[in-house]
């Protein structure tokens, strides 16, 4: 036999049914308002992104094309500011762990600079092989000492546990020799994979080797890790520590003015107020083209 309903009954269905409409249409519109802004967000940074690489494109003196600039590879925005700091800066020795676009950059700045040597340290012989090749098609390949050898194990102090599941590894130690006087170390290998806190041997193994006012660069602090490798250095090293808020993050560690003066004996070394307003001049950017300077 169908039940039949009384008023009060059907007004309280009416009521379940009319609740559970704005439930949903508050859902959709909550999602709605959640894609609209990821969208923007996504749209903001690519055109970040192709502006930077428009202005890198600009500065640059090569004939052929870049590497691809997504994926693994350093971003447009931290490079035009690798670059526009390089030509401002004019440093003599730049150490890179980690070769590909950054190494063509770099070369190009000494370059134009008309000095320096930029000491690239790289694990994989496929990966060295494409870099060199382009550096020669650019005929840069003179402002590069490119050094190629396989990762070895690395015994000294690190952030990645003992107990870890994979050791850690590093670049060879023998890929440093002779070098000294470093000014700008910039670091974006080895690859996440190798070990925990892969990065972090980057300052120990060099730091007898830096220049008095050395900077040293970080790429991808965006992620924990880097992040993490960035305050042990700062700590342990005494360095200024900063982080620039690109696409995929850059963490830039400096020394103060009155550490650098008691070093260097040297006036006029400044280092960023995170109290006051960006300036691009602060990371010594300069966005003028060759012919404007």
């Amino acid at each position: 036999m169908t039940k039949l309903f009384d008023n009060k009954e059907i007004k309280s269905i009416e009521n379940q049914i009319l609740n559970v409409k704005n439930e949903l249409l508050k859902t959709v519109k909550a999602n709605a308002d959640k894609l609209t802004r990821d969208l923007i967000v996504v749209q903001n940074c690519l055109y970040e992104q192709l502006e930077s690489l428009s202005w890198l494109q600009r500065r640059l003196n090569i004939k052929g094309q870049l590497p691809p600039l997504r994926g693994w590879a350093t971003s447009p925005d931290v490079l035009v500011r690798l670059h526009s700091h390089i030509m401002d800066v004019k440093p003599n020795a730049i150490v890179e762990f980690g070769s590909g676009a950054s190494t063509l950059v770099i070369a190009d700045a000494l370059s134009q600079n008309g000095k320096g040597k930029l000491f690239s340290i790289e694990h994989s012989d496929h990966y060295g092989a494409q870099t060199l090749a382009t550096l020669k098609a650019e005929k840069l390949e003179k402002w590069v000492d490119l050094r190629i050898n396989a990762l070895e194990p690395w015994h000294a102090d690190h952030l990645n546990p003992a107990d870890a599941e994979k050791p850690s590894y590093w670049y060879a130690q023998s890929s440093l020799e002779g070098i000294r006087n470093v000014d700008l170390l910039w670091v974006d290998g080895p690859p996440g994979a190798t070990c925990l806190y892969s990065r972090y041997p980057a300052l120990p193994a060099v730091v007898e080797k830096l220049a008095p006012n050395a900077e040293i660069w970080m790429d991808d602090t965006i992620r924990q890790e880097e992040k993490d490798i960035c305050h042990h250095w700062a700590e342990a090293y005494e360095f200024d520590l900063e982080y620039y808020s690109l696409e995929k993050g850059l963490g830039r560690l400096t020394k103060s003015r009155t550490k650098a003066l008691i070093v260097t004996k040297e006036k006029d070394l400044a280092v960023i107020d995170t109290t006051v307003p960006f300036s691009e001049k602060s990371l010594g950017l300069d966005f003028s083209l060759p012919e404007e300077r």
